[in-house]
C-alpha cells in the first residue's frame, strides 16, 4: 500500500476504491492538462501527440511507480480439502514456507490489517519441521498475530495446493475458501472485512 492509497483508506473507502481512485485521479489529471494546454500548439500533428502524451503522463508516471498486478482487483478463489483444524472466530490463515520470499512479503500488509482492523484474526501456519523457523516471521509481524508451526506439514502444503503463500479464510472450524498469492488482491480483502462487520 502506497501513500496516496493509505489516503483514501484513512478517508474510509474500501480497499477497491482506494487502489482505484489514484489512477482514475491521474487520467483525469491527464485530461485537464489537455483541456488546459490544448490551444497552444497550432500544427495539427504535433498537437496530437503532444495532448497523446501529456494525456498519459500522469496515469504513466504513477503506474511508473505503482504498477497494476494481476490479482489485484480479482478475488479468484478455490476451497481446499480441509485437513486440519481451524478456530471458531472468522480468521485469515496464512501458510507460508520458511525460506519464501513471497511468503515474507506479505508481512507488511497482514500487519496494516492488523493496525486497521483489530478484530480480525490473522493466524500464519509455517510449514516446517523445527520451531526455530517460526522466529523469521514472528521477530516481524505484530505481536497479535499468531504464528505457529503446522503439525502436520504434509496436510498444510496439500491444502495450500503447493502454492505458498495461501491465505486460508475459515470461521466456525471449517474452510470458506483459500487465495493463491497472485489472485489475493483489494477485493479479497474487501471481501473479508465485509464478512467481519
Amino acid at each position: 500500500m502506497n501513500f496516496f492509497e493509505s489516503i483514501f483508506l484513512n478517508l474510509g473507502f474500501s480497499w477497491t476504491l482506494a487502489k482505484l481512485i489514484p489512477y482514475l485521479l491521474m487520467a483525469l489529471l491527464g485530461f485537464t492538462l489537455v483541456y488546459t494546454f490544448h490551444g497552444k500548439i497550432q500544427h495539427r500533428v504535433k498537437k496530437w501527440i503532444s495532448m497523446s502524451l501529456v494525456a498519459l503522463l500522469p496515469f504513466g508516471t504513477y503506474f511508473t511507480f505503482y504498477p497494476i498486478y494481476q490479482g489485484d482487483f480479482v478475488n479468484d478463489h478455490f476451497l481446499p480439502e480441509q485437513l486440519d483444524n481451524f478456530p471458531s472466530k472468522l480468521t485469515l490463515n496464512i501458510v507460508v514456507l520458511p525460506g519464501c520470499p513471497y511468503c515474507h512479503e506479505t508481512i507488511s500488509i497482514m500487519n496494516e490489517l492488523k493496525a486497521r482492523y483489530p478484530k480480525l484474526h490473522i493466524r500464519y501456519v509455517v510449514v516446517g519441521e523445527s520451531k526455530q523457523v517460526i522466529h523469521a516471521f514472528k521477530s516481524k509481524l505484530d505481536s497479535k498475530i499468531n504464528v505457529q508451526l503446522s503439525k502436520t506439514p504434509k496436510d498444510w502444503i496439500i491444502m495450500a495446493q503447493g502454492g505458498f503463500p495461501c491465505m486460508i479464510l475459515s470461521k466456525d472450524k471449517k474452510i470458506i475458501y483459500a487465495w493463491e498469492n497472485g489472485h489475493f488482491g483489494v477485493r479479497a480483502i474487501d471481501d473479508i472485512l465485509d464478512r467481519l462487520n
